[in-house]
């Protein structure tokens, strides 16, 4: 964009490009907007002028951006989030409000991060509406152009636009049935590194994780193990555990779950490094208070200096999440 052009830039132009960006259709994009077709058309076309860029191409699946719209749509959405910090509510009233929050989560973070944090929600502000989207291969850019809050995050560091807070770690255990051969071995904790590759694998694929630190570790020994299963998810899956002599090795906070149903967890019998659980969000969003706010008690919840032998802590940062 020339900065001859600036001067005659209307913000309305921005809220379309985004509303096009996400929806991929002019039509789709004036029923969000509430304006007419032609009206989006013709508006588009003016942007098309000033940028000096057709920005939408039609493709199979509607319109395609271009290279200059893709190199748009990031900064486009902060420019919009900061505009609507300047002139929305200085402040977020838990209490009153009644905003719809999306956030990304795994089936893990799901299972095990999600309940806490909903049952705080439900509390702090019974108002607002909490939508968590399966995490996949599109998670990362639609947090990007603003269409998800936050999401949880394990798959390592994270570069810009990108800004994260820790939130605690977690590792891998072994898991069987109660009827598996080594159920008894399990329960003693004497299952040792033969017994372990003696019997064939569920592994769960997580799309963002390059490589399962187990066979890493495996490998760094000269060992591997036999994966007779792959599945994605975790929790949804430990019924396959149920009379077989598969095992699975899910991180540790969730096997406590899987524990109650009867199975039997063990320590792995090699050495397997921990994996940081993370909280991510666009830079953008920092001007949101809304969004500070979820992840200030998000973090109340499971930041991992938050623990049973803390509790008076614990509870001074959740009051201080109620005005």
């Amino acid at each position: 964009m020339q900065q001859t052009n600036l001067h005659r830039i209307d913000l309305n132009l921005l809220v379309l490009f985004e509303a096009i960006a996400q929806t991929r259709s002019v039509t789709l994009a004036a029923e969000r907007l509430a304006r007419s077709q032609p009206a989006v058309s013709h508006a588009l076309g003016r942007l098309r002028a000033l940028i000096g860029d057709p920005l939408f191409v039609r493709g199979r699946h509607g319109l395609t951006p271009t290279a200059r719209a893709r190199a748009m749509i990031g900064p486009v959405a902060e420019i919009l989030q900061r505009v609507g910090a300047v002139l929305g509510p200085s402040q977020f009233d838990p209490k009153t409000a009644t905003r719809l929050f999306r956030i990304g989560s795994s089936d893990y973070s799901t299972s095990v991060v999600l309940p806490e944090v909903i049952r705080a929600l439900r509390i702090a502000a019974p108002g607002v509406t909490l939508e968590a989207e399966a995490f996949g291969e599109q998670t990362l850019a639609r947090l990007e152009i603003g269409e998800l809050d936050c999401s949880f995050w394990g798959g390592g560091p994270l570069k810009e636009p990108f800004h994260s807070q820790y939130l605690f770690r977690d590792r891998p255990v072994g898991l069987v049935c109660g009827s598996h051969p080594l159920a008894k071995s399990a329960r003693r904790g004497a299952v040792d590194l033969e017994d372990y590759l003696s019997y064939p694998h569920a592994q769960i694929t997580v799309g963002h994780i390059a490589a399962n630190p187990i066979d890493t570790a495996l490998a760094a020994l000269g060992r591997a193990r036999r994966i007779a299963v792959m599945i994605p998810g975790y929790s949804a899956n430990f019924a396959l555990l149920a009379g077989s002599d598969l095992i699975l090795s899910p991180p540790a906070r969730l096997a406590r779950e899987a524990e109650r149903l009867g199975l039997v967890a063990f320590e792995l019998p090699i050495s397997v490094p921990y994996n940081p659980y993370a909280l991510i969000w666009r830079r953008g969003a920092d001007a949101d208070p809304a969004n500070l706010w979820l992840r200030r008690l998000i973090v109340s919840q499971h930041g991992e200096n938050v623990g049973a032998t803390n509790v008076a802590a614990k509870r001074a940062r959740r009051a201080r999440l109620v005005p």
